[in-house]
């Protein structure tokens, strides 16, 4: 054997992965790059933590360690970071807004502000109070907002929806329940006599009143200073009177104290621009 071929087999036998026919049908196996990362679950390709939401909008499975998740009272004892209470549920229809006390697991060190949260049961919507802003709530709870049911508008910690008071007082089919009903603990409803006069023509209808709940200001009032009427119908009604036009039709209300909202209060002059259906309910 010549010498140059006796060296080439030597350094081949010492260095016999290299060595191999890459015609052989072998294959090397890939390895991970120096630096690179795997993703894990319950982590985004940025690392950042995937926390379940509050908004409703997540995949409704109940987050990890959730105290509001539990439905029984054993299975809320068995965490020793929940604890099973009494918080309010409100309804809301015909008697207004009606609270009572369910049994709820929540967070025995609660943090953050009260908050009102709901979801749908059987069509119909469960609003509850907490008092603190849970974080652990499944995806079926969302919070409270004007675009949430008219119920989320009876806790004391409603949020501010003056464009929804016309239906949440017009749901209310009771006097006593109308001046009663609250929201952000105040009163916001009161009941009143309104008069269908047909179209603005100075003829007054002989349509029949209605009693309906609307949204006031001065509500539970009694007292009031209505202006001198000087249309010669009114120049001793001492009371004050209120109109408003829908759908073509003037309506007039008369009132002393609560004033109805979003009403234009008739004037004690007869101007062009006041209809003269305000002298109506004075006949």
């Amino acid at each position: 054997m010549h010498l140059i071929a006796r060296l080439s087999l030597t350094l081949c036998t010492a260095l016999l992965p290299a060595c191999k026919d890459s015609d052989a049908g072998e294959t090397t196996s890939s390895t991970t790059a120096i630096g690179s990362t795997t993703e894990t679950p319950g982590t985004t390709s940025s690392g950042t933590t995937v926390v379940p939401t509050t908004s409703g909008s997540s995949t409704g499975l109940p987050p990890k360690d959730s105290c509001t998740a539990a439905t029984s009272e054993a299975e809320c004892k068995a965490k020793e970071i929940c604890t099973w209470k009494g918080i309010v549920q409100y309804t809301h229809g015909n008697q207004g807004c009606q609270g009572s006390i369910v049994d709820f697991c929540v967070a025995s060190d609660p943090t953050g502000s009260p908050s009102a949260w709901y979801r749908q049961v059987d069509g119909d919507a469960q609003v509850v109070e907490f008092g603190y802003s849970p974080d652990d709530l499944p995806g079926e709870w969302t919070e409270c907002s004007c675009d949430g049911p008219l119920t989320c508008l009876c806790p004391s910690i409603a949020p501010d929806c003056p464009d929804r008071l016309p239906d949440f007082c017009g749901a209310i089919g009771a006097k006593v329940a109308c001046s009663m009903v609250t929201t952000h603990g105040d009163k916001v409803c009161d009941w009143f006599s309104v008069s269908p006069e047909g179209p603005k023509d100075d003829t007054c209808a002989d349509s029949a009143e209605k009693s309906l709940c609307l949204p006031a200001t001065n509500v539970g009032a009694d007292t009031c200073m209505p202006p001198m009427y000087t249309f010669e119908q009114c120049k001793t009604w001492l009371q004050e009177l209120f109109w408003q036009e829908v759908n073509g039709i003037i309506e007039v209300i008369t009132a002393c104290g609560p004033q109805p909202l979003g009403w234009t209060q008739c004037l004690g002059d007869d101007t062009p621009d006041q209809p003269d259906e305000c002298k109506c309910r004075c006949l």
